[in-house]
């Protein structure tokens, strides 16, 4: 062999050389870059509603106990419906739920003491059956109401 033939093999060589790395590493690498910098705004949306998720576990952990639906309880709770539905019965069914029954309740009142249950008794709506009257606003509701 002589020396062109050699330096023909070693530009062969070294062209070879570099094509494996372009091949084996750097389009690898660029890949991977582009596909991580395509990811990186739905990476950011993630991490900025765990944020908000933690802020609201944190305001959530941060307000007090609710009080439980004891017999005490539905009693406060027999007084508040009283003043607020005074044709409305309420009555416990087992030791966490309990029935609110009415015949004709504004709906407006009806769900302002559903959401006042919940916020100071921590019960929750298990059942509810609620039908429109023909005056207007008015209903016919009965619901279970069940703490947890």
């Amino acid at each position: 062999m002589n020396a062109r033939d050699r330096r023909t093999l070693l530009i062969g060589g070294a062209i070879a050389g570099v094509l494996l790395v372009v091949a084996l590493v750097w389009l690898p690498l660029e890949r991977s870059r582009s596909r991580m910098a395509a990811e990186i705004p739905q990476l950011a949306a993630a991490l900025a509603t765990m944020e908000r998720q933690a802020g609201e576990v944190a305001r959530v952990r941060s307000m007090p106990a609710l009080a439980n639906a004891s017999t005490g309880a539905v009693a406060d709770l027999s007084t508040s419906i009283g003043r607020a539905l005074p044709t409305a019965q309420v009555t416990m069914v087992d030791a966490k739920r309990i029935r609110l029954a009415a015949a004709d309740v504004p709906y407006g009142t009806l769900l302002e003491t559903i959401a006042a249950s919940q916020s100071s008794l921590g019960l929750r709506v298990d059942t509810a059956r609620i039908e429109a009257l023909p005056a207007a606003g008015r209903v016919r509701a009965e619901l279970v109401l069940s703490r947890p």
